[in-house]
């Protein structure tokens, strides 16, 4: 019988987090789960952790070193659960976190993807912070697209989400070409295709912030970042991400995705991305 849930854990080097980790999965009041380890080519002491872990519950993937991404896809394709729970190995959950989202997923079941309300942020030695990052509910889809296109923002978190595996298996795997942020490519790329669900009871998941995080390399969030604004431009209609209708064959429209790219590119240091992709629209502009 497979189990609700399949939290998925990519570890790579964390030793100093993976046991509280670990140990938060395990202990959940709800014990309808599996938790599969995708050990991404640690060279720290993750394998001892691991090891000392005896819990039939545990399945435990060795790979070679290719970053996040990639190492969540592999736990994907290996998970059984009928839900999918992304939990980093720097973070933790409070012992009611699983059940608390089984009881929201059940009150809702006509949704398919469901996310916490908020994350709250812990400092690196695993001490509270009064910072608490809120998520809100989109019942317009277009929304995010609208959202990420202003302000580059993803809107919907995938840490500590419950989202069913039929998701990643109509619509695909996360793009592993990209270091960081490729949960918010995914879910840009398929804002008109899932079916979103804030849960208002899901709130205790724990977010360790340190200097070692992926998503401070800001070169490579930057790409994630001009790729993401070049699908929305080739994608979507206008009107989803500039909120009005634009011939998308016009000078107006090629005006439009240069002033965004280079206004972008002005505001960072690390702006290469953004200047290609001003150019390739420039190019564009130049063949009308």
């Amino acid at each position: 019988m497979k189990p609700f849930c399949s939290f998925i854990c990519a570890v790579y080097n964390r030793e100093a987090y993976l046991k509280e980790c670990l140990d938060s999965i395990l202990s959940q009041s709800n014990f309808d789960f599996e938790l599969v380890i995708v050990d991404d080519g640690s060279t720290d002491n993750t394998q001892k952790i691991i090891a000392q872990l005896q819990d039939a519950r545990i399945k435990l993937i060795n790979t070679e070193h290719k970053g996040c991404w990639s190492a969540k896809n592999i736990g994907i394709k290996h998970a059984r659960g009928e839900y999918i729970c992304f939990i980093d190995s720097d973070d933790f959950l409070t012992p009611d976190f699983l059940q608390n989202g089984m009881e929201g997923i059940k009150q809702n079941p006509e949704f398919d993807y469901f996310y916490p309300t908020e994350l709250r942020i812990i400092k690196e030695n695993g001490q509270p912070t009064n910072k608490i990052w809120r998520y809100i509910s989109y019942p317009e889809p277009q929304a995010l697209i609208k959202l990420f296109w202003e302000r580059q923002i993803g809107g919907i978190v995938h840490a500590g989400a419950f989202i069913k595996k039929a998701v990643f298996e109509i619509y695909g795997l996360y793009d592993d070409s990209f270091f960081n942020l490729s949960d918010t490519a995914f879910i840009i790329s398929n804002a008109m295709k899932i079916k979103f669900c804030l849960l208002p009871n899901l709130k205790t998941y724990l977010n360790r912030q340190h200097s070692k995080q992926t998503n401070t390399n800001y070169y490579e969030r930057f790409r994630t970042f001009s790729e993401i604004l070049d699908e929305i431009i080739l994608k979507y209609p206008t009107e989803y991400f500039l909120g009005f209708k634009l011939d998308k064959n016009s000078k107006d429209f090629y005006d439009v995705c240069v002033e965004k790219f280079m206004s972008l590119a002005n505001e960072t240091t690390y702006n290469q991305h953004y200047t290609q992709k001003a150019k390739k629209y420039i190019e564009l502009l130049r063949k009308l």
